[in-house]
């Protein structure tokens, strides 16, 4: 579960306790049977999962449609604690309303499928790991439009990639429930929140199921997809695999200057929340001055990629349409 999401949820509900050999019974009484809370392979939702070495790490890297020489490229991170899968639904949904475009979704440093050393999870280190990636990725595609999609610490990312002009040429940044004076004013509940969801699970599928009733995620097909790369087997039971008390020395770093940051980014913007609520005034202020549209979603959760993946689709395609340059014919004298 996403950092912010936890600071938020700290405050209004106590987290579901973990069904511990129940699991799988509880999984049957809830969704109808076992099978209901099976993983769902990577492949249902991408075309090629790759390793891309940067200095001591292998990131891992889901993707579909590097094969065109044309149409749009949209990148995506995801937040804390999540990985590249948060996004499968909506890639797969991006994909097939517009065939020639092209998705790209990472695992960050330190979860995952990524390897290797992740001490540093800072922020200058995130927005260098990712503009590698993209490099590596998009090779001499590199002139293609580029629209940049983070959620939650994702987001703040995204913003100092397209801030750091080092990719070419981005046509839109997309922001997905994070906002910096939120962020910042729930910073100290984290700990409390960390504390206490379960620290295993007996299955793969009781992790499904705790991410489903506790709201966490409201998609099933989601959580089947996304889950399992949380997690990682420890014995007889699954634990994280992004240990997130280690990264607390981060966390301010990775909201400060995030508004800020945001608006002055000189290409078109789009910020998607789950209720307006989150915006604080910097960015409400901008927002009345035209200098970013806002979409909300009241119905999603935090994770309003996974609830409502073809909603978000749809935004970032409509976006992306409504950002195209506009092409002119030069009248002949």
């Amino acid at each position: 579960m996403d950092l912010w999401q936890g600071m938020l949820k700290a405050r209004k509900m106590q987290l579901p306790p973990l069904e511990e050999e129940e699991g799988t019974a509880n999984a049957k009484k809830d969704h109808g049977s076992s099978d209901q809370l099976q993983p769902l392979p990577w492949s249902d939702y991408f075309e090629s999962q790759q390793q891309i070495d940067i200095e001591d790490a292998r990131f891992n890297v889901y993707a579909s449609g590097l094969l065109h020489t044309d149409g749009p490229i949209f990148m995506f991170h995801h937040g804390a604690g999540h990985s590249g899968l948060t996004f499968g639904l909506v890639c797969k949904h991006i994909r097939q309303t517009v065939p020639q475009s092209t998705v790209i979704a990472p695992d960050a440093r330190g979860h995952g499928s990524t390897t290797g050393k992740h001490q540093d999870l800072s922020l200058d280190r995130l927005v260098a790991d990712y503009i590698e990636i993209a490099r590596a990725m998009l090779g001499e595609n590199s002139e293609r439009e580029i629209i940049l999609v983070g959620h939650s610490m994702g987001g703040a990312v995204m913003t100092h990639v397209a801030a750091s002009r080092k990719l070419s040429p981005i046509r839109g940044l997309i922001l997905i429930d994070i906002v910096e004076g939120t962020a910042l004013d729930s910073l100290h509940a984290i700990p409390s929140f960390i504390a206490a969801r379960p620290q295993s699970f007996a299955s793969v599928s009781s992790a499904i199921q705790w991410h489903i009733d506790s709201g966490a995620i409201q998609n099933l097909e989601s959580a089947r997809l996304s889950v399992p790369s949380l997690i990682v087997q420890d014995g007889s039971r699954w634990s994280w695999k992004t240990q997130l008390m280690p990264t607390e020395q981060y966390w301010q770093g990775w909201y400060t200057g995030l508004s800020k940051t945001f608006i002055s980014v000189p290409t078109a913007k789009l910020l998607i929340l789950a209720g307006s609520d989150r915006l604080d005034k910097e960015l409400l202020i901008a927002q009345m001055q035209g200098k970013f549209q806002l979409d909300l979603l009241p119905a999603a959760g935090h994770t309003i990629q996974e609830d409502l993946p073809n909603m978000v689709g749809d935004a970032i395609i409509l976006f992306w349409k409504r950002n195209q340059p506009l092409n002119i014919p030069v009248r002949q004298q």
